[in-house]
């Protein structure tokens, strides 16, 4: 990482994974292109846990140990500083660079390999967890959702091999 004065530490990678609306996983398909997906996330340890349709491109690629890159991002804002701040540096290309035209964040990579679940109680598993991070309001009717929907879903199990994460917050 070429700003080292920016890394955070695992525990907090991983807090940014758990806070994230969504991620974007990529990988390199067969065809030696780049695929890209932005896709809901939820983490039990060292694995996240996405889910799909039987077939199409996540179908194909997530499975046997693909290497799969996920970006996390937790915190993404633009300063919105005062007139009167402004003004006192105005003549500072550095400070207005820094502090005004900038955008704070928090992110976080992982590095992992994906495999497709195919036990029935991990499945059910996996999407209660992702259930009670995006709904959780609605868990009196998961059980029936989740059931009725094992035929035609596809849980993905990510592990993660390596984890990096860095933030840019204005003091």
């Amino acid at each position: 990482m070429r700003r080292s004065d920016r890394e955070l530490n695992q525990e907090i990678a991983l807090k940014i994974i758990d806070e994230c609306q969504y991620a974007t996983l990529s990988c390199v398909d067969e065809k030696g292109e780049v695929f890209s997906i932005p896709i809901s996330i939820a983490r039990d340890g060292m694995s996240i846990f996405i889910h799909g349709a039987k077939t199409g491109s996540k179908a194909k690629l997530y499975k046997d140990g693909k290497n799969v890159e996920l970006v996390a991002v937790s915190q993404n804002k633009v300063p919105t500083p005062s007139y009167e701040f402004c003004e006192s540096i105005k003549d500072s290309a550095s400070e207005l660079g820094g502090k005004v035209f900038t955008t704070e964040y928090l992110s976080a990579i992982a590095k992992t390999k994906a495999y497709e679940v195919t036990d029935e109680s991990q499945k059910v598993k996996a999407l209660e967890l992702l259930c009670r991070k995006y709904t959780p309001g609605y868990m009196d009717y998961f059980k029936t959702a989740a059931y009725g929907s094992l035929g035609r879903t596809s849980i993905y199990e990510l592990k993660i091999q390596c984890l990096s994460a860095k933030a840019k917050i204005i003091k």
